[in-house]
C-alpha cells in the first residue's frame, strides 16, 4: 500500500510542479492586455488537465475533489465582488476580460481551485491534516496575495498593508482552506445537490469571514 501511496503523492506532485513551471513563466511574460487572456487561458487549462490527467492515472479522488471544488472556486469570487464594489478595499487592474459584475475578471471563477485542490488533496496524505491545512493555506495565499501586485492581478486599497499586500484577508484565507477541507470530509460521498450547496455555503461563510477581519483589522 505504501507503493501506491508513493506514487499517488508523486503524480500529484509532478502534475503542480509541471504546470506552474510553465504557468508562472508565461504570466511573467505577458503582462498588459496581454495577461488577462494568458490567466483566462491557464485557469481553463487547469481545470481541464487535472481531472484528465487523474482520469488517465487512475486516481478517482482527483476528479471527485475537482468536481466538488469547482462550485466554489466558481463562487467564491462573489466575496472579491463584495469587496470591490461595497467595502471599495481592492482593485483588479483592466486586462480586457469580461468582469463578473462588472468588477471581477472571469478568470478568477477557475483561478481558486488551483490553491484550494492542493490544500484540500495533500491534507489526505499527511499525519497531521488539520495543522498541514492552516499552514499551508495561509503560507500559499500570503505568497499569492504578495504576488499580485508586481503581476498586476489586484491590489488592495485603503487598508493595512505589509511589502504591498492587505492584511485583512490573510485570516479569512486561512480559515477558508480548514473550511474547504472540512465540508469536503463531511460531504464527499453525499448526493449531488448535497455537494454544490456545501461547497457554495463555504464561500458565503468566506464572504462573512473576509467582512469580520476588515471590521477587526482594517
Amino acid at each position: 500500500m505504501n507503493w501506491i501511496k508513493q506514487r499517488r503523492v508523486q503524480d500529484a506532485l509532478v502534475f503542480h510542479a509541471l504546470f506552474f513551471a510553465l504557468a508562472i513563466p508565461l504570466a511573467l511574460t505577458n503582462p498588459g492586455g496581454r495577461l488577462g487572456l494568458t490567466v483566462s487561458a491557464l485557469a481553463l487549462a487547469y481545470n481541464m488537465l487535472l481531472p484528465l490527467v487523474g482520469h488517465w492515472r487512475g486516481h478517482r479522488d482527483w476528479v471527485a475533489l475537482w468536481a466538488f471544488l469547482l462550485p466554489m472556486s466558481a463562487t467564491l469570487p462573489l466575496a472579491d465582488w463584495m469587496l470591490v464594489v461595497r467595502m471599495q478595499t481592492l482593485v483588479f487592474p483592466d486586462h480586457g476580460i469580461w468582469r463578473i459584475g462588472g468588477a471581477v475578471p472571469l478568470y478568477f471563477t477557475g483561478m481558486w481551485i488551483m490553491l484550494l485542490w492542493q490544500v484540500c488533496w495533500f491534507a489526505g496524505t499527511v499525519r497531521s491534516p488539520w495543522l498541514f491545512t492552516g499552514g499551508f493555506s495561509l503560507t500559499a495565499f500570503l505568497v499569492w496575495e504578495w504576488a499580485a501586485r508586481p503581476m498586476s492581478l489586484w491590489h488592495a486599497v485603503g487598508v493595512k498593508q505589509l511589502a504591498g499586500f492587505a492584511l485583512y484577508p490573510l485570516i479569512p484565507e486561512m480559515l477558508l482552506g480548514l473550511a474547504a477541507l472540512w465540508m469536503w470530509q463531511q460531504c464527499r460521498y453525499k448526493p449531488l445537490p448535497q455537494r454544490i450547496a456545501a461547497a457554495v455555503s463555504v464561500s458565503v461563510f468566506y464572504a462573512g469571514a473576509l467582512s469580520q477581519s476588515l471590521l477587526w483589522i482594517g
